[in-house]
């Protein structure tokens, strides 16, 4: 019988989460301890036999760990940013209506 076990296309369902402490010692987990949901399906050279007698995988490696921890790098520098750009405007504003306040008491 041949060798099918690379013949599949998987799409990921899901963006890459920690694995549990029980899943470390999976192959998907191993590596780098993350995994990736995935919907795979199997190409069109595979016979039925084998498809039937084999599983396809639920969970890969978590190939784009660094694409992931670049999006919510930026994603949390964006809300410093915005954070920081509505505490100086409060300041401002608070300012602006203190010296107001002073300039009517003169």
């Amino acid at each position: 019988m041949a060798d099918y076990s690379k013949e599949f296309t998987c799409t990921p369902r899901n963006d890459c989460v920690a694995c549990s402490e029980d899943e470390r010692t999976l192959a998907y987990c191993a590596v780098n301890g993350y995994k990736q949901e995935v919907a795979c399906e199997w190409n069109g050279g595979v016979p039925k036999e084998y498809q039937d007698a084999h599983r396809l995988p639920e969970y890969l490696v978590c190939d784009s760990l660094a694409d992931m921890e670049r999006r919510r790098f930026y994603h949390n520098m964006v809300i410093f940013v915005v954070v920081g750009l509505l505490g100086f405007a409060l300041y401002g504003w608070r300012r602006k209506r203190l010296m107001a306040g002073q300039y009517r008491t003169m």
